[in-house]
């Protein structure tokens, strides 16, 4: 069966890469350097959700290639939003192969996100057409929700403390035993919601 490619699904999903990999560096410094790799993964399975194996090869490739050169090419001239800094930390494996294909550094970030985005936004396409692991994105999409809302709780908690700082907050939330169980179960309670009221439509019909 044929589908025809959802470009407005292709910029939301650049839209997802662009700041998840901005967010994710910045907030989260522990899993800074894999950020790119995190977001590109993300914009892909969201793009492929619902696709035949030939469309997500099209729309992951295009998510990542057109996410990348776009974050990229605002990171050229704007160095930062709203403070947080639009900049590209990625893992030393990948770092000599970004590094040789570079004309100039000025075009580091531009080259990294592009092809980063581009390759892992494929294979993230591809893990999201298939079936079984659309409950496995749900369930880490509602516990990363729900780690962030924990972070943003946590910082309004100590607004008023000196030199706190959101790094403080993500830190607290990924090493408290009660918030990651609580998250656990609340993106579980939510996937098989999912899954039941899904059913019930079928039924229905």
């Amino acid at each position: 069966m044929n589908e025809k490619m959802n470009f407005t699904k292709i910029v939301y999903a650049s839209i997802i890469y662009g700041v998840w990999v901005i967010l994710i560096g910045y907030f989260v410094e522990e899993i800074a350097p894999y950020a790119a790799i995190i977001a590109a993964l993300g914009a892909g399975i969201y793009v492929g959700l619902n696709t035949n194996a030939l469309t997500w090869m099209a729309n992951g490739f295009l998510a990542g290639l057109v996410g990348g050169i776009a974050t990229g090419a605002i990171s050229i001239y704007t160095k930062n939003i709203a403070g947080i800094p639009i900049s590209v930390s990625i893992t030393s494996h990948i770092s000599p192969l970004i590094t040789s294909i570079t004309p100039s550094a000025s075009l580091f970030s531009l080259t990294a996100l592009a092809i980063i985005g581009l390759f892992f936004g494929l294979i993230g396409g591809l893990l999201g057409s298939i079936k079984q692991l659309r409950g496995v994105f749900l369930f880490l999409t509602m516990f990363l929700i729900f780690i962030l809302l924990g972070a943003v709780d946590n910082a309004a908690w100590n607004i008023l403390t000196p030199n706190w700082t959101w790094n403080m907050s993500f830190s607290h939330v990924l090493t408290n035993e009660i918030d990651l169980l609580v998250a656990v179960i609340f993106s579980i309670f939510l996937t098989i919601l999912s899954y039941a009221m899904n059913l019930f439509k079928k039924d229905e019909s």
